[in-house]
């Protein structure tokens, strides 16, 4: 916004003093603009605390900004020497906010964008967004503005961008993180950023003409790292064997083929054909139950109202969706570096606490099929 400090002189002449311009846009940034030389203190300020973040002098025609990138209640003030210049309380109202998901991975997609619409329903601001999976959601989202990742949103009030940021070194990004986004869920990112209120949404997808099958599960068994995956090598065997002796037909959903960095399919299978996601969709819709580990097919299962059960040792059991059947490893086994350390992700067999030990992978190696076929017979 642009504010004119106007005054009359004795004459009735108009002195059109400095004026001072604000924006949003990834960080508060005030400017000073005109003709008079004058110094100005700037203070950015969070109104829900009275913290100053931080405080700078600037000359006309100069500007300062507050280096944090994710959602402060800002409340910004101008001073000239004693006198209060200008003051301003961030107020999206009406107008334009972009909120840019960084990341390309479908699992986060589905967790951080219902934030979207939150904050456009918090703020009352119009919502211009990008993800890489833009047609998964658009057409659910008529009130949403889509834009291609890396396009220009024009006429902006604010904007923010989601993710997991890192500085060169490997340590958190203060300045785009309000908090370690290792210790919060995938969700709890998204909200840490954009200043909400934490509940678990789902995101809207477009509903499946399809019937459901009550005899059809369906699986994923594969993920990026090799620390995601079920890592008991009779695992996933003995539970299709229990499932097909039921009279359930298995069928797995994971593109992958047999043998993927040394990860081979259960026999008694149905392999889904390579083909759109969208029929990925239909035979979850239609299934169950799907059972998968932490990657985005099990969010896409979640997302579509399947019972999803969750395969996990990598992550702490809060650090997924809370909707769904989850499957940790025993107390007394090492869990949770996902959410304790950064994933390497050039390093397949990233396992820090315990690589090229008999340790590696103890996590799910220590899931059994009897503690996952437990859970199965709550519900089949």
């Amino acid at each position: 916004m642009i504010y004119d400090k106007i005054k009359r002189n004795p004459n009735n002449i108009i002195d059109i003093k400095n004026t001072v311009s604000i924006s949003y846009v990834y960080g508060p940034k005030v400017e000073i603009l005109g003709k008079i030389n004058e110094t100005y203190r700037v203070e950015f300020i969070d109104k829900k605390t009275n913290f100053i973040h931080f405080e700078t002098e600037i000359q006309n025609n100069h500007w300062a900004s507050a280096n944090i990138r994710y959602f402060v209640d800002w409340r910004i003030r101008v001073w000239r020497g004693s006198e209060l210049f200008y003051e301003e309380d961030y107020n999206a109202s009406n107008k334009r906010v972009y909120i840019a998901l960084d990341s390309k991975a479908l699992g986060d997609t589905l967790a951080w964008f219902p934030y979207v619409e939150e904050f456009g329903k918090k703020h009352n601001c119009k919502m211009i967004t990008s993800t890489f999976h833009n047609d998964m959601l658009i057409q659910q989202y008529p009130n949403i503005e889509f834009i291609n990742p890396g396009d220009i949103a024009e006429n902006l009030y604010a904007m923010y961008g989601l993710g997991l940021f890192y500085n060169e070194d490997g340590s958190v990004n203060m300045h785009k993180n309000p908090r370690d986004p290792k210790t919060l869920s995938m969700q709890g990112m998204a909200i840490d950023i954009l200043g909400l209120e934490y509940k678990e949404i789902k995101p809207i997808l477009p509903k499946r003409n399809v019937e459901k099958d009550d005899k059809l599960i369906t699986i994923a068994m594969h993920g990026t790292a090799q620390s995601k995956y079920w890592n008991n090598s009779t695992g996933w065997q003995e539970v299709v064997d229990w499932l097909t002796g039921k009279g359930y037909r298995v069928r797995l959903l994971s593109k992958e083929q047999s043998g993927y960095m040394g990860n081979f399919e259960p026999k008694g299978i149905e392999k889904h054909p390579w083909g759109p996601i969208e029929l990925v969709m239909d035979e979850m819709a239609k299934s169950k139950a799907f059972i998968g580990i932490g990657s985005g097919l099990s969010w896409l299962s979640w997302a579509l109202g399947t019972k999803t059960v969750l395969i996990s040792g990598f992550s702490y059991d809060w650090a997924e969706m809370q909707d769904c059947v989850r499957i940790s490893p025993p107390k007394d086994m090492c869990s949770g570096c996902f959410n304790r350390l950064r994933l390497d992700s050039g390093d397949w067999n990233w396992c820090p606490d315990h690589k090229d030990t008999p340790r590696q992978f103890e996590c799910t190696k220590s899931i059994t099929s009897k503690m996952v076929i437990n859970e199965l017979e709550k519900f089949l």
